[in-house]
């Protein structure tokens, strides 16, 4: 009786060891299925645009999940009036992509949510390597520094300059203005209304370009929107310079007469085609308005100029945007959304789309200036020279501060513009009521 008992405790425990070593070899199992399982990630992109950029982005996400096939990364183009609402929906839900491009500022603009992650071992593989001395200006990755990380990495410039007829130049035996005074004057030698021609065309309509333009003048008397702590200088510490700028920009039209009549309505659109049409000698231009000359006036090409950035009375610089990729706090995927982070961030790495739709985008790293692409892009290499090596961000001379986002995107300061345009208020009160309105900011 015992014996036959001891035998069936034997056996019992042998079942039991056998069921527990494949349950084990099942868990494991398991486990090595869902490791070597792709990641399934999306990466939300709203520069470039376009649908030749679009396919060659679209091209460039399926070879890295080619080579990376750990994971399977979606592509989704988010732009125009649907990247603020969308983006900020998703930073408010928690539901951001893994990855995203957005507009400049949103990384800090996030960051203050608590919605991505840094990027700090990124730009300390950067200063390692020595890749920062490549970028075109430091502060394309400082403006992503705030409350002590990284927060973005730049991947693309979006520049603001001016271009000029050529022709008409050489026909009243000028020569392409350098600083303030001498581009006052040839506008005004220029300018022709009894012909209807004009010296420049410009955006003042309560548009987001107008204040892209007034930064571009405002930087070059040494002003900014806040000074090197991240505090607001617009109308305090920075006030003088920025009304310097502001009575220069809108004195083209209030006092010379140099500017077409409808200005006070225009976006880009508008002052795109009087410059267009022969109507104006000069234009201040997004670099988007190469791919325009590219494909739909080729025959104008050998009569438009780059303008070397002006010498304003205090700097020569000009404005741009030091566009960002960047990494959700909540995605359970952070290593891989970094690492493809920092390859789409590498140098070469957008010729395919440098290559898609010339001149609509723009290299933050020296290096590429020499790509064949960008070598026969039409003005390619004056745009790179003349405008890019002089581009800094809305945040100079500081690192990012999240307010900048609401100034930008809330179009604070092409009021300014536009009231002076109009009549509504002198320089003085436009900077003054504008500067009011940004500290709220700040106060919250």
């Amino acid at each position: 009786m015992k014996k036959a008992l001891v035998i069936c405790l034997v056996a019992l425990l042998s079942a039991i060891l056998v069921a527990q070593v494949f349950a084990s070899g099942g868990k494991e199992a398991e486990k090595k299925q869902a490791s070597t399982a792709k990641k399934n990630m999306l990466f939300w992109a709203s520069h470039p645009t376009g649908p030749e950029n679009q396919a060659a982005m679209q091209k460039m996400v399926e070879k890295y999940n080619q080579d990376n096939p750990d994971v399977n990364i979606k592509y989704e183009l988010v732009t125009g009036s649907a990247v603020y609402p969308k983006f900020l929906t998703a930073a408010q839900s928690g539901s951001m992509p893994d990855m995203a491009d957005g507009y400049a500022f949103h990384p800090l603009q996030f960051a203050a949510m608590g919605t991505v992650t840094d990027v700090d071992d990124i730009v300390a593989d950067w200063e390692k390597e020595g890749r920062v001395k490549d970028i075109t200006h430091a502060q394309a990755y400082k403006k992503f520094f705030w409350n002590g990380h990284y927060w973005g990495i730049p991947w693309m410039v979006d520049v603001r300059g001016i271009l000029y007829r050529k022709d008409m130049l050489a026909e009243a035996g000028i020569k392409p203005p350098t600083n303030w005074d001498e581009f006052e004057k040839a506008v005004v030698a220029l300018n022709k209304p009894d012909k209807g021609i004009y010296g420049l065309s410009m955006p003042a309509g309560y548009f987001h370009i107008a204040q892209h333009f007034y930064m571009m003048f405002m930087l070059q008397a040494g002003g900014s929107l806040i000074d090197e702590k991240g505090e607001l200088a617009f109308g305090s510490s920075a006030r003088a310079a920025n009304i310097q700028a502001l009575t220069y920009l809108t004195h083209f039209t209030t006092q010379l007469k140099a500017t077409p009549p409808g200005v006070a309505s225009y976006d880009s659109p508008e002052m795109e085609t009087v410059f267009l049409q022969g109507k104006a000698a000069f234009i201040l231009a997004r670099g988007s308005l190469i791919p325009r000359l590219i494909n739909e006036f080729p025959q104008l090409l050998d009569k438009i100029g780059v303008l070397e950035t002006l010498q304003g009375p205090k700097a020569k610089l000009t404005a741009g945007f030091y566009n960002a990729m960047f990494v959700a706090k909540n995605t359970p995927n952070i290593p891989e959304a970094k690492k493809f982070v920092r390859y789409m961030s590498d140098p070469g790495r957008l010729e395919p789309v440098y290559r898609a739709r010339p001149g609509q985008t723009w290299p933050i790293w020296k290096s590429d200036f020499n790509l064949d692409v960008l070598k026969n892009v039409p003005l390619g290499q004056e745009i790179l020279q003349k405008i890019v090596a002089h581009t800094v961000d809305f945040t100079y001379p500081a690192t990012g501060v999240p307010q900048l986002g609401a100034i930008d995107g809330e179009k604070m300061f092409a009021k300014p513009v536009n009231d002076v345009i109009t009549g509504n208020r002198t320089p003085e009160q436009a900077v003054d009521d504008a500067h009011k309105e940004m500290m709220k900011l700040w106060k919250k």
